[in-house]
């Protein structure tokens, strides 16, 4: 992992869909706390992710809560309900300037390296390269991105669970114990998402 300095990072974005959010997500914030000591991190379940082909299963307001439930005893971490309690698509440029507005002013974007390779097609996305610096989560072990950029810094590939597969298990009536918190869990099934084949 290329660490350029604990003191680098101060206030992150984390976003996603979150859908469900699990253990790997989980991970990923303490691996940042750990390493980087940020001030803040402000988790951001995105509400319309224009760039999905499919949307997600669980609706806005339940990603959001499965988000403040998985974050609840976490001193460093805020949920943002911005993006979730709109029906316009979610834009991480207008996402920032209303971050902007209410002064809480971030200097770090944490994405997937899938996320970071779209970046440029994002609204934006140019400025958003330019105007801050990136935690980019590698996608596996060999994964890596050909960049000469000293605003940005992998974090090693910290877990292989994904929330499609999640979904499935789900579908499919096997346990997800071992891949979410039991509050998470028992959030899904008390609502029964993810069910009835929803597998996408």
């Amino acid at each position: 992992m290329n660490l350029l300095g604990k003191n680098k990072f101060k206030n992150l974005v984390f976003g996603g869909t979150f859908d469900p959010i699990h253990n790997g997500h989980i991970k990923i914030v303490e691996k940042i706390i750990f390493n980087f000591s940020p001030e803040k991190i402000y988790i951001i379940p995105t509400g319309n992710p224009y760039m999905k082909p499919k949307p997600p299963i669980a609706s806005s307001l339940q990603r959001l809560e499965m988000c403040k439930i998985a974050f609840a005893n976490f001193d460093r971490v805020e949920i943002i309900d911005y993006e979730a309690l709109r029906d316009s698509p979610s834009y991480t440029f207008d996402t920032l300037n209303f971050l902007a507005s209410r002064n809480i002013q971030i200097d770090t974007l944490v994405l997937g390296e899938d996320s970071f390779s779209e970046l440029d097609n994002w609204k934006e996305g140019l400025l958003l390269r330019k105007n801050y610096k990136f935690i980019v989560i590698k996608r596996n072990e060999s994964s890596q991105l050909n960049l000469d950029d000293k605003n940005f810094v992998y974090l090693d590939h910290i877990s292989l669970l994904s929330s499609s597969d999640i979904r499935k298990k789900i579908a499919l009536n096997k346990q997800i114990i071992t891949d979410t918190s039991i509050e998470i869990a028992n959030y899904i099934e008390d609502n029964m998402i993810y069910k009835n084949g929803q597998i996408k």
